[in-house]
């Protein structure tokens, strides 16, 4: 056999210094945010065995995966849980959580900290960082981010007519605001106001919120029916603490006022053509089935912003938000939602709201 000429394995050879010169490149953020790899990982032993792994602890390696660490952040919602499912394509979050369910802090030392997304990113490394470091991230903390994959999820959207077509004002006497009281659904001022004018009236800014499910599974209370609370006063159960979010702003977006229900329960209240309606305010039946809303119109409890000290003759910015805390998972909160025009005059006639516009939900840098 004829011997090989070394001239035919100069290829390889520069190949391989190159790789191992990339190795050997000192460590700095930018190469290693952007060469960023992730993966799931538990120490759970029945998950261990799994071919693919749907739901585990995160860890990140900078080093292409020679070492791994995991992640602590002040915030580490369904937003940065989505990103993780789709990097690795295993679709959406339904469960984002620090903890230490599959490993801790101690065994498996974090590797970075600070972690912020939208949600709409295609993978962590595209997501920003927060500008300080975090406070929870301190050495009695054990915890490590936890993330739990689905191939389905639900997907709210808001409704942008509904808002514009039903809006108007009402001065109702607190005496009537018993229940909403309660729910803390009107301002501060009131309850102060209410131990010597118990009948002074609340100017409230009313209008229907429509949310649909747009996706490709149901919406399901995060909370275990066992957990709901009994609402005497509303005779139903609630599953979700809060659902929703009203706010009114001035233009240069500072909050004039605010409203939100304090708690809801989840129903079909109407579905497309060929969809059934299986979803009740019931003690164990309580969710918006594919194809279908939940509409809360204008004449419900707290389905307001009490607008009774804001400076009338004004235009204002309101703002509507559903699912603000990401507690359900959703397949994107780019349309959960609603940024109005509003003309306030304090008169029902001539206070009007308009061009409404979808809008993503807000995170802080």
């Amino acid at each position: 056999m004829e011997s090989q000429s070394p001239l035919m394995f100069l290829p390889l050879l520069l190949l391989l210094a190159f790789s191992q010169c990339w190795a050997n490149r000192p460590l700095n953020v930018q190469n290693n945010f952007q060469n960023m790899m992730v993966r799931l990982a538990t120490n759970k032993a029945t998950l261990g065995r799994v071919q693919v792994l749907r739901e585990g602890r995160v860890e990140v390696s900078f080093d292409f995966g020679a070492s791994w660490g995991t992640i602590c952040s002040t915030t580490w919602s369904m937003r940065e849980g989505n990103v993780v499912c789709r990097q690795l394509g295993l679709g959406y979050a339904s469960k984002a959580v620090q903890s230490t369910e599959h490993g801790d802090n101690r065994k498996q030392p974090w590797g970075m900290v600070g972690t912020l997304c939208r949600g709409n990113e295609r993978k962590l490394s595209e997501c920003t960082r927060e500008s300080h470091y975090p406070n929870v991230c301190h050495g009695r903390n054990t915890n490590v981010t936890v993330v739990a994959c689905m191939s389905h999820s639900a997907d709210l959207e808001i409704g942008l007519a509904d808002i514009e077509r039903s809006a108007r004002l009402e001065a109702v006497p607190m005496s009537m605001l018993t229940c909403a009281m309660e729910e803390h659904c009107v301002s501060a001022d009131a309850y102060v106001i209410r131990q010597t004018r118990p009948h002074a009236k609340r100017m409230l800014l009313r209008f229907s919120v429509k949310a649909s499910n747009v996706g490709t599974a149901d919406v399901s209370p995060y909370a275990n029916y066992k957990d709901w609370v009994w609402h005497q006063c509303h005779r139903h159960y609630h599953s979700m603490n809060v659902f929703a979010t009203f706010d009114v702003y001035d233009l240069n977006y500072r909050k004039v006022a605010q409203g939100h229900k304090a708690s809801f329960c989840l129903m079909d209240s109407e579905c497309r053509p060929g969809i059934r309606r299986k979803y009740t305010c019931g003690n164990t039946t309580q969710g918006i089935s594919m194809g279908c809303a939940d509409v809360y119109t204008d004449v419900l409890d707290c389905q307001w912003v009490d607008v009774t000290t804001v400076p009338v003759n004004r235009r204002y910015i309101l703002r509507v938000a559903l699912n603000p805390e990401y507690k359900l998972g959703e397949m994107s909160f780019e349309n959960n939602g609603a940024e109005c025009i509003l003309d306030y005059t304090g008169v029902h006639r001539t206070t009007r709201i308009f061009n409404c516009r979808r809008s993503p939900l807000w995170f802080k840098i």
